[in-house]
């Protein structure tokens, strides 16, 4: 029986070159004003807005902000039957003018996954010695995967099961998704090429926006997909890196899966050619730790669903399990009312 989800440091981080780390952290209060961020506050989505001002790239960023140079992304165990609720929450102590974002890409996080937890926190001056919460505990998605990738769209974040001697182990990654009007397919794909230092090939949709864009960008600081791409099934859609490491836990995209910099090269080496891949749209997560029994919501704005919804959609799940009955229902409706994103206990299964 797992008693306790241990985590260890991916092996593969070891290999990830320095040069395919990027050394440009992401932007603080004045240089967010440059790229014409919008707070939350005044209705504004900086993934959406990313997206709308055509290729990515074409702006080089601040270079007086050192970055994470390994991934901070580790492997965790796992149990099917009995723990499905990997890591733990944790805290973090704002230091000088740290903002949120530079948090949440050192510690593997995407921008929203952390805003959305700290809400009364300013996300570019969030003020020195401010607790920040971490939500570094996560309901494993329910597929029936041993190995392969799951893209889960409401909490942008991507899964990659595999075995290592008789051990299940997970490790996942923030993602940028596709913006509201170009949205990641959901379905069944598999990886069919591998591709270092792509080309990125503009739309011809971006292109009337932004005519004066060459028909293809080269590899360099300037190409949006970054360092590596993995290829999807169909040929039109590849997760890859990027060069606006900002736009990681947001809305962001043409359609691909970007991930931070430092994060890609892991991914890239791990995922053989042929590996499957499942994108899915699951905002609810129920899961457990031997006993205890987890509930995780994503509210996603952009799926016609008010909390109610995401309350029933739970009970529903719980009901199927024949856990209804173990869990408290006005803990069920106040997660599904708050939306967090985080895995909170709401009951226990009898012995």
């Amino acid at each position: 029986m797992l008693r306790l989800s241990h985590t260890i440091s991916c092996l593969l981080l070891c290999f990830a070159s320095v040069a395919c780390a990027d050394f440009n952290r992401p932007l603080n209060a004045s240089a967010a004003v440059d790229y014409g961020f919008q707070s939350e506050a005044a209705g504004g989505d900086p993934g959406d807005h990313e997206a709308s001002t055509g290729a990515a790239g074409e702006t080089a960023m601040r270079e007086d902000l050192p970055s994470p140079i390994l991934s901070a992304a580790t492997s965790q165990s796992y149990d099917p039957e009995r723990w499905t609720v990997v890591g733990q929450m944790r805290e973090h102590r704002v230091q000088g003018r740290e903002s949120l974002l530079e948090i949440a890409r050192d510690h593997g996080l995407g921008y929203r996954e952390v805003t959305r937890i700290n809400p009364e926190l300013d996300p570019f001056l969030p003020g020195d010695g401010a607790p920040v919460m971490l939500p570094t505990a996560r309901v494993l998605p329910q597929t029936p995967y041993e190995h392969g990738m799951v893209l889960n769209l409401p909490e942008k974040r991507l899964y990659y099961f595999y075995t290592l001697t008789n051990d299940r182990l997970v490790i996942s990654f923030p993602v940028g998704i596709g913006t509201a009007d170009r949205g990641t397919p959901l379905g069944d794909f598999t990886i069919t090429r591998k591709l270092t230092d792509p080309s990125w090939t503009v739309p011809p949709s971006v292109r009337e926006q932004r005519p004066h864009l060459p028909a293809i960008i080269p590899p360099g600081p300037n190409n949006p997909m970054g360092a590596y791409a993995l290829q999807l099934s169909g040929g039109s859609y590849f997760i890859h890196g990027t060069n606006r490491p900002w736009s990681i836990g947001r809305r962001a995209t043409l359609g691909c899966a970007r991930l931070y910099p430092e994060d890609i090269p892991v991914l890239f080496r791990m995922a053989a050619i042929g590996t499957p891949m499942k994108i899915i749209h699951q905002p609810v997560k129920i899961g457990r730790q031997d006993e205890q029994i987890f509930l995780e919501i994503h509210h996603d704005r952009y799926d016609g669903k008010n909390w109610r919804d995401y309350w029933q959609e739970a009970e529903q799940m719980l009901s199927k399990k024949g856990w209804l009955n173990q869990v408290e229902s006005g803990k069920v409706a106040e997660v599904a009312r708050q939306g967090r994103g985080i895995p909170v206990p709401i009951g226990r299964l009898a012995k």
